[in-house]
C-alpha cells in the first residue's frame, strides 16, 4: 500500500508539474471588430509573388 500511494503521489506531482510548463503570452491582440478586414488567414504561398516554374527544354518527355 506505501508503494502505490508513494507512486500516485509521484505522478500527481509530474502531472501538475507538466501542466504548470508552457510559454504563456504577456499580451494578445483583441479579435478583429466586424466589418474590417481580417489579414489572416491569406493563402500560402502567395500567388503573386510565387515564382513561375521554368519551362522544361524541348527534349524529353512532357508530362500533363
Amino acid at each position: 500500500m506505501n508503494r502505490s500511494l508513494t507512486l500516485t503521489i509521484l505522478a500527481l506531482t509530474g502531472a501538475l508539474a507538466l501542466a504548470g510548463c508552457g510559454k504563456k503570452p504577456k499580451f494578445v491582440d483583441s479579435p478583429v471588430p466586424e466589418g474590417q478586414v481580417d489579414p489572416f488567414p491569406r493563402t500560402y504561398p502567395n500567388p503573386s509573388q510565387d515564382p513561375k516554374p521554368a519551362k522544361p527544354a524541348g527534349s524529353g518527355v512532357q508530362f500533363p
